[in-house]
C-alpha cells in the first residue's frame, strides 16, 4: 500500500496539474478578452472589477468558513462530529453565498449597469463561492484528485459553451460571458455536493449556532478583519483607480497584473493543500515539521517565481506586440512594479498561512490593518499626484508592512507558544452532536 509520502507526492502532483489548468484557462481568457475588446477597454475594466470582487468575496468566505473547517476538521473526535462540523459550516456558507449574490447585484445596478449584467455577474460570483467551498472541502480531506476532476469538468463546460457562443451567438458581451462561467462552476459544484451529501446538510438549531458564535468570536471575526484589510491592500486600488481615473485606467493596470496572475493562482492553490498539511502537523504538536514545510514551500515557489519572471522578461517583446497589439502603451514600467508586488504578496501569503494555522487571527488582523493604512496613504498621494500607474506602489508598500508583522508572529522555537486557556473551537473540536448527525 502507498505510504504517507507517496500520498503526499500524488496530492502535490494533482494540485499542480489542477492549478496549471485553472491558470492556463484564466490567463488565456483574460488575454482573449483584451483582444476582443481592444477597441473598448472600458468593458475589460468592468470585467476586471467583477473578477476582483469575486476574489475579494472568496477571501471573505475563506476567513469565515474554509480556513476554519480546514483547521478544525483534524480535531474532530468521530465521524459523527465531523459530519456535524462540516454541515454547520455549509449552513453558514449558504448564507454567505446568498449575501454575496445580492451584494454584487445591487453594486452593478448602483453603478449604472443594466439588469442583465447585474444578474449574470451575481450568478458568476455566487457560483464561484459555491465551487470554492467544495474545493476547500476536498482539499481538507486531501482528495486532490477529485478537485482536479471537477475543475476539468467546469473548464470543459465553459470552453464548449464559449466556442458555441463564438460560432453561433452574437458578439461576446459581459452578460453572456458571466453566464457561461457560472454554468461551468455550478455543474462542478452540484457534482461535488451529490458525492458527499452527508456534509451538505442545513443545520439551523441552537447548538450549532452557539458553536459557530464561539468560532466567530475567537477566530472568524479577527480573520474577517484581517481579510478585509488585506483585500484592500491587494485589490482596493481597482476601485480607487476606477473612481478617480475611470474604467479605462483599470483596464491598463489590470492588463499588467494579469501577467503575474498564474503565480498568484499557484500560491492560492498551494494554500489549499498547505493549510491541511500544516493543520495536521500542528494538531500533533509538531511545529518543527510545520516550519520545515513552510520554508520548503517558500523555496520552491520562490524558484518558480524567478523562473517565471525571467521567461516574462525574455518574452516581453513578443507579449507586447502579439497579446496587447500595442494598444496598451507604457505597460513595461507597470509590469516591473507588478513583479515586485507579486513577489511580496507571494511571500506574505506563504508565511501568514502558518500564523493562521496557529490561530493567530487577532494578531494578523492588526498587521493587516497596519498594511491597509500604509496602502491608503500611498493611494491618497497617487490620487493627488494624478498618476494612476503609481497605484501599484500602494500595493507594494501595504504588503511589505504586513509581511514584517507576519514574520514577527511566527514562533522562533520549535514549540507552540503558550496560549491562554480557551474552549472547544481552539483546543479540540467537540461538535454539537445531533441524533443521527451523520445521516444524509
Amino acid at each position: 500500500m502507498p505510504g504517507p509520502q507517496d500520498t503526499m507526492r500524488k496530492s502535490i502532483f494533482y494540485s499542480v496539474v489542477d492549478q496549471a489548468a485553472l491558470s492556463a484557462f484564466n490567463f488565456a481568457l483574460a488575454f482573449a478578452l483584451i483582444r476582443v475588446w481592444s477597441d473598448n477597454p472600458e468593458v475589460f475594466g468592468v470585467y476586471s472589477m467583477v473578477f476582483a470582487g469575486a476574489l475579494a468575496l472568496t477571501s471573505v468566505q475563506n476567513a469565515l468558513i474554509n480556513a476554519q473547517f480546514t483547521i478544525l476538521r483534524p480535531k474532530a473526535t468521530s465521524e459523527s462530529d465531523e459530519a456535524t462540523l462540516l454541515s454547520m459550516f455549509w449552513t453558514v456558507n449558504v448564507a454567505v453565498v446568498l449575501g454575496a449574490m445580492l451584494l454584487m447585484f445591487a453594486a452593478i445596478l448602483a453603478t449604472g449597469g443594466h439588469l442583465a449584467l447585474a444578474a449574470s455577474a451575481a450568478a458568476y460570483v455566487s457560483a464561484t463561492l459555491l465551487r470554492e467551498y467544495t474545493r476547500s472541502l476536498h482539499f481538507s480531506n486531501m482528495n486532490v484528485r477529485a478537485v482536479l476532476a471537477l475543475d476539468c469538468i467546469s473548464l470543459g463546460i465553459s470552453i464548449v459553451l464559449m466556442a458555441a457562443a463564438y460560432a453561433f451567438g452574437p458578439p461576446l458581451g459581459l452578460p453572456i460571458l458571466f453566464a457561461i462561467l457560472a454554468t461551468g462552476l455550478v455543474v462542478a459544484s452540484a457534482l461535488a455536493v451529490g458525492g458527499q451529501r452527508a456534509h451538505y446538510r442545513i443545520l439551523a438549531n441552537r447548538e450549532t449556532a452557539t458553536f459557530y458564535r464561539d468560532v466567530w468570536r475567537k477566530h472568524s471575526f479577527w480573520a474577517l478583519m484581517g481579510v478585509l484589510t488585506s483585500e484592500f491592500q491587494q485589490r482596493g486600488y481597482v476601485f480607487v483607480v476606477a473612481a478617480a481615473f475611470g474604467a479605462g485606467s483599470v483596464a491598463l493596470i489590470q492588463a499588467a497584473a494579469l501577467l503575474f496572475r498564474p503565480i498568484q493562482l499557484v500560491t492560492h492553490a498551494w494554500g489549499k493543500l498547505a493549510r491541511a498539511v500544516l493543520a495536521d502537523h500542528l494538531a500533533k504538536g509538531d511545529v518543527a515539521r510545520a516550519r520545515a514545510f513552510t520554508l520548503a514551500s517558500f523555496a520552491v515557489l520562490g524558484v518558480l517565481f524567478l523562473a517565471f519572471s525571467a521567461a516574462l522578461a525574455l518574452g516581453w517583446p513578443f507579449i507586447s506586440e502579439t497579446l496587447f497589439r500595442g494598444r496598451y502603451t507604457d505597460l513595461g514600467g507597470i509590469v516591473v512594479l507588478w513583479g515586485m508586488a507579486a513577489a511580496v504578496i507571494m511571500a506574505t501569503g506563504i508565511f501568514s498561512l502558518e500564523a493562521q494555522t496557529l490561530m493567530r487571527f487577532k494578531e494578523l488582523s492588526f498587521g493587516a490593518v497596519l498594511g491597509a493604512l500604509v496602502c491608503a496613504a500611498v493611494l491618497a498621494v497617487v490620487v493627488v499626484v494624478g498618476d494612476f500607474r503609481a497605484s501599484v506602489l500602494a500595493v507594494i508598500a501595504g504588503q511589505l508592512a504586513f509581511f514584517v508583522v507576519v514574520l514577527r508572529l511566527l514562533p522562533r522555537t520549535a514549540s507552540v507558544p503558550a496560549a491562554p486557556s480557551q474552549s472547544a473551537p481552539d483546543a479540540a473540536f467537540v461538535a454539537p452532536v445531533e441524533k443521527d448527525a451523520a445521516r444524509p
